[in-house]
């Protein structure tokens, strides 16, 4: 399941890096690839919809009071904080405060509560705990057989795992005698049954068990397979007993695993772990902030963040007073500008359409073309540093190595953006070109 979920994250996320720019029918091709790629995840459809029109109402917002936040960085973030949401927000641990601390597993039968067992003990273990485990499975042949075998393929350095079996007739003595002889353990980990949240004899005796042990931790092992249903079957047994956190075995297998989560978390309980396979050493912490990026494909992720939250919180500048430090001189901000004007004014095909000989000699195609190639421009002249858009002619070699990859613009297209820069500004210098370029935007309403 991650692995499938990997490759469509990362082929959206290498989708948005790889635009020049990103417009308004472009963000809504991100958003509606997003709901696909969540919905076949089994991530509730409500969720979904309220996830995907949260992101697309901040990044509309918050690209439209700060422009000089490449957009392609902005959505990255909004959609890898909005994900972090939904799926835990923060990494939860489990505090072993007292020895021996006692944690109790509960679940459905078939949902692998058994192999958690054996890998959270190994976990432990290998972490230089001394840990003891027994079984509470009477309704499951061979149940307490299987926990034994898997304890004893644990083999670790710095801690030691230990297992116990006391035949008795009541819970009572099995849970006393099992204490008794693990009590020089720092943790010992109970399994249980598997019980359904529609059996209602199998229920009354987990809150007998509950209330006999006392546990002081207690872990629902849920199944990736189950999907959303996770989060009735959470709400069911937590009517029963105190559920701490959370297990989602079988991550490796299942299409559904990004409903499990969601609805674990919607549940109001914290997720521990992901079982990523069958072997003891296939559980991973989860941490939310770290899934999501691996997910996404963004092991840079961290420096991006910071990138644009300095962007966000930088001093906004006065273009007014930049151009009185420019002295006059034609800024690629004054570029920006007439760009901006021109799309106002319904675009290129508008504007030539008020010179004369022009509107009959150009095609539609080579204006939306142009049109192209003028966004591009635009995209990365907000790469740009202000000192380069008060003097393009500074830019040069690393300059535009820079400017292209924090652009994604290609540096042949920004060395013809500063081509044209010097060519405009020396027909503006010409009194005739001058007149003809103030007419122009004149006769368009720019003035």
């Amino acid at each position: 399941m991650i692995e499938a979920l990997d490759k469509r994250f990362k082929d959206l996320i290498d989708k948005i890096r790889s635009k020049s720019y990103i417009d308004k029918k472009s963000l809504d091709e991100i958003i509606k690839e997003l709901q696909r790629i969540l919905l076949s995840a089994d991530v509730n459809v409500k969720v979904v919809f309220e996830l995907t029109r949260r992101i697309k109402e901040r990044i509309l917002n918050e690209y439209k009071d700060r422009k000089d936040v490449p957009l392609k960085d902005l959505v990255i973030k909004v959609l890898y904080e909005e994900l972090v949401k939904i799926l835990g927000e923060e990494k939860k641990e489990i505090v072993i405060d007292k020895k021996p601390f006692v944690i109790l597993f509960v679940g459905l039968e078939g949902s692998g509560k058994t192999t958690t067992v054996a890998k959270l003990a190994k976990y432990f273990a290998e972490n230089g705990y001394k840990v003891g485990v027994f079984s509470l499975d009477v309704h499951r042949p061979a149940a307490i057989e299987q926990l034994e075998q898997l304890v004893n393929k644990i083999s670790v350095e710095e801690g030691e795992v230990r297992f116990t079996n006391v035949n008795s007739a009541s819970f009572g003595d099995r849970i006393r005698k099992s204490l008794e002889n693990l009590k020089d353990s720092d943790i010992i980990l109970v399994d249980t049954a598997g019980r359904h949240k529609n059996e209602a004899s199998l229920l009354k005796e987990l809150e007998h068990i509950y209330r006999y042990l006392k546990p002081d931790y207690t872990i629902l092992v849920i199944d990736a397979y189950m999907g959303q249903k996770a989060y009735d079957h959470t709400l069911a047994l937590k009517e029963r007993v105190e559920i701490d956190g959370i297990i989602i075995s079988k991550m490796d297998g299942s299409s559904k695993g990004g409903g499990a989560i969601s609805a674990s978390v919607a549940s109001g309980a914290k997720i521990l772990f992901l079982g990523v396979g069958e072997k003891l050493d296939d559980l991973e912490p989860y941490d939310p902030k770290s899934f999501v990026a691996r997910l996404l494909g963004l092991g840079d992720i961290t420096g991006l963040l910071t990138r644009v939250e300095r962007l966000l919180k930088k001093e906004v500048y006065d273009h007014e007073k930049l151009r009185k430090i420019a002295r006059g001189k034609l800024t690629l901000l004054d570029v920006v500008e007439q760009f901006e004007s021109i799309e106002k004014m319904g675009g290129l095909y508008k504007i030539f359409s008020y010179l004369p000989g022009f509107s009959n000699k150009l095609r539609k195609e080579d204006i939306e073309k142009l049109e192209t190639t003028l966004k591009k421009w635009k995209v990365a002249i907000d790469s740009m540093t202000i000192e380069e858009k008060i003097d393009p002619t500074i830019i040069k070699g690393s300059r535009i190595t820079r400017i292209s990859r924090g652009s994604g613009v290609e540096e042949k297209v920004i060395k013809d953006l500063i081509k044209q820069y010097k060519m405009m500004k020396k027909l503006l210098k010409d009194r005739k070109h001058k007149r003809m370029f103030k007419e122009m935007f004149r006769s368009a309403g720019a003035f």
